[in-house]
């Protein structure tokens, strides 16, 4: 067994307000670092804000991208 397996295993056994407060340092632990983002990224993201800021963006409404997703995942069971 592996020590993730053992600690997994160990995690599940305690009471459910012990799992709570593990799950909240767990998550802590990771929403606490800032992501680095890059010179680059920046760059881009100015550059597709200016697009979308003077209209030449092509622009996609939630629904549209939710359906599009829904199609390739289809699509890729399909093909399976």
């Amino acid at each position: 067994m592996s020590d993730r397996d053992s600690i997994l295993q160990q995690a599940l056994s305690l009471t459910p307000e012990d799992r709570i407060v593990v799950i909240a340092a767990l998550e802590e632990s990771l929403t606490t670092q800032e992501p680095a983002i890059s010179d680059e990224l920046i760059k881009e993201l100015d550059r597709r804000m200016a697009e979308y800021e003077l209209g030449t963006a092509v622009v996609y409404t939630a629904s549209e991208v939710i359906s599009d997703l829904r199609q390739r995942q289809a699509d890729r069971k399909g093909n399976s």
